[in-house]
């Protein structure tokens, strides 16, 4: 095995639990291998605004991307890339999923605000990923919304997601996530595999010297990118087909034990 200079951590479904918590047995792991001079990089789905209270558990981390890839920001550096869809895809998309599905729930995400034209209950606020804790979208009217460029649309409900795969796959990443319930929209270029490999040029490190955990169809680009995947127990059957190794479930401190076995 190549020596491991990086180490890419999904949140959701991989070093958190059900809880949403991170092991005191994941973050020792996790610490140590930063100690040891390892690179780590947290790559996921989350907004800034709901990834913020895992980040500041790790604080040694200094690149994060969220949004599947469509903004990355380094603490270190103060910076941040940010990749949104053109206001004319995002007009067309909307206007495509409400045509053909209009029980879905629509939100927007607008680097780190959360819109909606309709009141999200709370059931459904979860479903998007949101915690109790956190603040529903802002409801707004369509016009607004018609004049923005987002980071990402979100469908809940939406079956036949892979008819905007076929319609807008040319201009935008579609993935279908949490089996098949949430449908995540980003610009054809963000991808998490393309994020953190922007990464790994800033801080001249190779994908072949990189572990990456992962548990969902947005982890894919990724494993097929970096070193040495390696898939959740709780993972998809797609990311255990081409994953190195794989560990225990999020809930049995599955990148602590991988860690353990492989790097510390």
């Amino acid at each position: 095995m190549a020596e491991i200079q990086a180490i890419v951590l999904d949140l959701d479904g991989t070093l958190l639990d059900s809880d949403k918590s991170i092991s005191p047995r994941n973050y020792s792991a996790v610490k140590r291998c930063f100690d040891s001079g390892i690179h780590i990089i947290v790559a996921t789905a989350r907004p800034p605004r709901a990834a913020e209270q895992f980040v500041k558990a790790i604080p040694f981390v200094d690149y994060m991307v969220f949004y599947n890839g469509a903004l990355v920001k380094c603490k270190s550096k103060q910076t941040q890339q940010h990749i949104s869809i053109p206001i004319e895809v995002s007009q067309q998309i909307n206007e495509f999923i409400r045509l053909n599905e209009p029980q879905s729930t629509i939100s927007y995400e607008v680097n780190d605000l959360w819109y909606t034209c309709t009141p999200v209950p709370e059931t459904e606020s979860a479903q998007f990923g949101a915690r109790s804790n956190e603040p529903k979208p802002q409801v707004v009217d369509y016009d607004f919304i018609s004049s923005t460029s987002p980071t990402k649309i979100l469908a809940l409900g939406y079956s036949t997601w892979r008819d905007v795969i076929r319609k807008f796959g040319d201009q935008v990443n579609v993935v279908a996530t949490d089996g098949g319930v949430l449908v995540q929209i980003m610009h054809k270029s963000a991808s998490k595999e393309n994020a953190v490999k922007s990464v790994l040029n800033d801080i001249g490190i190779s994908s072949e010297h990189v572990m990456v955990f992962g548990d969902d169809f947005n982890d894919l680009g990724l494993f097929h990118m970096c070193g040495f995947p390696i898939a959740m127990g709780n993972g998809i059957t797609e990311l255990k087909d081409c994953a190195k190794y794989i560990t225990e479930s999020n809930d049995n401190d599955g990148v602590a034990v991988a860690l353990e076995k492989f790097v510390l």
